[in-house]
């Protein structure tokens, strides 16, 4: 009892709104999640504004990639943001931010219960697929920072995730594994309002076929006259 009563001062408390309790399906957020952002938050409120990933898998006896799977989709959702701030030793740190939980409560609770919805299945999958493909591409686990990178390409530049695979593609194509070459090419084709799969494929097409056609001119002006070989018959004499 004793060594209780020093874990219960030693160790804190965590405060959980109720409200959240009720409603977080309404908001999209999944059993797992929940839990993740319950550690995280106990570690928080501890003091450390950027928690190791690996001691909340710890603590829930998971693998840290779990626990990275799961922040990856509460960005996905909007739920959770990681920002940069200046800090008393004036330098920059990350920080983890979850208020966009509270967004969303706030606005799923003004709904009429008939009409409140979780987030589409279908969006947050096709978002986590892309952030599955290029860990899978680069052959390594991503950054906070490049998950948060990734996550503005949903929310600000709003790219569809098929445009992000397409830019994936032709940066694996050219053997350079780094967001930001994704993020030129995405430029790219954004200030050429080629916004789908299928004007890309056409461009990438019409391109091919522009060079094939130039091809055979290239070949006439560049091609060199080939040599004269003289005729004679058998016995004459060669000289």
């Amino acid at each position: 009892m004793d060594q209780l009563a020093q874990a219960l001062i030693n160790d804190g408390q965590t405060a959980i709104p109720n409200v959240l309790l009720l409603h977080y399906r309404e908001i999209g957020m999944t059993n797992d999640e929940l839990m993740v952002y319950l550690q995280f938050k106990r570690l928080m409120d501890q003091g450390s504004h950027f928690p190791d990933a690996n001691l909340v898998a710890q603590s829930m006896g998971a693998p840290a990639n779990t626990v990275f799977q799961q922040l990856h989709e509460m960005l996905a959702k909007q739920l959770l943001t990681i920002e940069s701030v200046t800090a008393e030793d004036h330098k920059i740190h990350d920080r983890y931010n979850f208020t966009g939980i509270y967004d969303k409560l706030a606005v799923a609770l003004k709904k009429p219960a008939a009409t409140t919805a979780a987030t589409p299945t279908e969006t947050v999958n096709a978002r986590q697929s892309v952030f599955q493909n290029i860990e899978k591409e680069f052959g390594r686990g991503l950054s906070s920072f490049e998950m948060e990178f990734i996550s503005k390409w949903f929310d600000e530049d709003h790219y569809q995730p098929e445009i992000i695979d397409l830019a994936l593609r032709e940066a694996v194509l050219s053997q350079v594994y780094n967001l930001k070459y994704m993020d030129r090419i995405l430029l790219n084709w954004s200030k050429r309002h080629l916004t789908t799969a299928a004007q890309i494929e056409a461009d990438r097409q019409s391109g091919l076929e522009k060079r094939l056609n130039q091809a055979p001119k290239q070949r006439q002006t560049g091609e060199k006259a080939a040599p004269t070989i003289p005729l004679f018959k058998l016995g004459e004499n060669q000289d």
